[in-house]
């Protein structure tokens, strides 16, 4: 039996976008809300990217939903191999854009960066009007605009895109072991909702990846890590094995 915490009252007449993660959604009251802002965080190699891009393409496939992925780090050829190699290939190509900041990111920095990263953001929603967004990653994006007072620069991004009526996942990097936070500069209050990954190693030759959501707002969710990984139906979580 899982333990639930409500974040605030679940609101039914809010519609919610499904992770399609097999057994995630049932635990998100069917998915995360419209219009939130949510950070998938975790350490290296625990799929964030990934889950992200999955999200992305199953609600385009599925729901014809348009969604854009931002990739401060990854070139788009790069990103576009790797989730082939996943299997999300062809069929929503139409209905998922990968803008590649790299160019802009040489040409330009600092508070310059940020203009033309919102302008990049308002400027495609006008031509190709998304209702999804990921912004990898939050790390990426100050190390490049170099914030002076990151923590009023998030706010200020926050209630912005807040603004455009959009639901985003903004992927933050994680350091492996002791964390006093998700995301970073209290991004974790900001944000309405947290979706955690991490490895977890549970016998001496065995390392399992976990999926939790951390917070939700308007949600009643399952505080419980699942353990989370793909078959060839796609991504799916179910109750985690006990450790060793």
């Amino acid at each position: 039996m899982h333990t639930h915490y409500m974040a605030s009252a679940p609101n039914p007449k809010r519609p919610r976008y499904r992770t399609y993660v097999d057994g995630f959604d049932e635990n998100l009251n069917g998915g995360i809300p419209q219009g939130h802002i949510v950070i998938v965080a975790g350490a290296a190699g625990t799929m964030k990217s990934s889950l992200a891009y999955h999200i992305l393409f199953m609600n385009a496939k599925r729901d014809g939903v348009n969604g854009l992925y931002i990739s401060l780090e990854q070139s788009r050829p790069s990103l576009i191999r790797q989730m082939e190699n996943l299997g999300l290939k062809g069929e929503t190509l139409g209905n998922v854009e990968v803008l590649d900041l790299g160019e802009i990111r040489r040409k330009s920095e600092g508070a310059q960066f940020m203009d033309t990263f919102r302008f990049a953001i308002s400027e495609t929603k006008k031509r190709f009007n998304y209702d999804l967004l990921v912004i990898d990653s939050i790390g990426a994006l100050e190390m490049i605009a170099n914030m002076p007072r990151p923590r009023e620069e998030y706010f200020r991004l926050f209630e912005w895109l807040r603004s455009l009526d959009i639901t985003v996942m903004v992927i933050s990097e994680m350091p492996v072991g002791a964390f006093t936070s998700y995301g970073m500069h209290d991004t974790d209050f900001l944000a309405d909702g947290i979706v955690h990954l991490k490895m977890v190693e549970v016998s001496e030759t065995e390392v399992q990846r976990r999926l939790r959501c951390v917070k939700m707002r308007e949600t009643d969710h399952s505080n419980n890590y699942f353990s989370f990984f793909r078959n060839e139906r796609g991504f799916a979580v179910t109750r985690a094995i006990t450790d060793f």
